[in-house]
C-alpha cells in the first residue's frame, strides 16, 4: 500500500505553493528603525509556514487522525496478506503429498487467485481513498487558513503577508521583526478552540 505516514507533512509546501502569486517589495534592511517601520506607506510582513503548521491544532489532529486511518487499512491489508501466504502455504503442502485430486487442485488454485485479486483490489481502493482525503483535508487546511489570513491582514492593516519555509522560500530574507508566526498560530488556535467548543452544542440543536 502506497506510504502516507508523512504525507499530512506536504500540506505546508501545498499552502506555501499557493502564496507563490502573491508578490510584495523587498523588506526593509534591519537597521530601519520602528518608526520608519510604522510610517511606511506599505506594511508587510511574513509567517513560517513549517512552524505555524507544526503548532495549529487543527492540522496536528488532523494528521492525528489520517495517521490512524491510514495505520487502520495498512493492518487490514497485511492480515489479509498474511492469511492468503498461510493458505498458499497448505495448499502447495497437501498438493505436494498429493491429498487433492486434479478437480480439487484446480479449485483451490482458481479460489487462491481470486483471493489474491480481491486483495490487490482492497488495497487499491484503500489507497484511492486515502488519496482522496487527503486532497479534501489538504484543501480544507489550505482554505481555512488562506481565509483567516485575508481577514487577519485586513484587522491589522497589513498590505502583504508572506510565507517563509525551510522548503520552498519565495522569502529570501525577512527580518525577525516582521515575523507575525506566532501572532498568527495563537489566533488561529483560539479560534479553532472556540469552533470546536461550540461544535457539540450545534450538533444538540441539529438532534433536536
Amino acid at each position: 500500500m502506497k506510504k502516507y505516514s508523512t504525507i499530512f507533512m506536504l500540506a505546508a509546501v501545498a499552502i506555501l505553493a499557493s502564496c507563490n502569486g502573491n508578490k510584495a517589495g523587498a523588506p526593509a534592511e534591519e537597521t530601519t528603525t520602528k518608526s520608519e517601520v510604522k510610517a511606511n506607506d506599505i506594511k508587510i510582513a511574513f509567517v513560517l509556514i513549517d512552524t505555524l503548521t507544526n503548532q495549529y491544532e487543527l492540522y496536528k489532529e488532523a494528521s492525528d487522525a489520517f495517521q490512524k486511518k491510514q495505520a487502520n487499512a495498512e493492518s487490514t491489508i497485511n492480515a489479509k496478506g498474511k492469511s492468503f501466504a498461510n493458505q498458499v502455504q497448505e495448499f502447495q503442502r497437501k498438493a505436494q503429498s498429493n491429498q487433492l485430486t486434479q478437480q480439487q487442485y484446480e479449485n483451490e488454485q482458481a479460489r487462491l487467485a481470486k483471493l489474491q485479486q480481491d486483495i490487490q483490489d482492497l488495497q487499491q481502493r484503500l489507497s484511492a481513498s486515502l488519496q482522496e482525503e487527503y486532497q479534501k483535508e489538504l484543501q480544507a487546511l489550505t482554505d481555512t487558513i488562506q481565509n483567516f489570513m485575508k481577514s487577519y491582514a485586513k484587522e491589522k492593516g497589513f498590505d502583504f503577508i508572506l510565507c517563509k519555509s525551510s522548503g520552498i522560500d519565495n522569502v529570501l530574507y525577512g527580518n525577525p521583526k516582521y515575523d507575525i508566526t506566532d501572532e498568527v498560530v495563537k489566533a488561529l488556535n483560539k479560534r479553532y478552540a472556540k469552533e470546536k467548543k461550540a461544535t457539540p452544542k450545534k450538533e444538540e440543536k441539529e438532534k433536536k
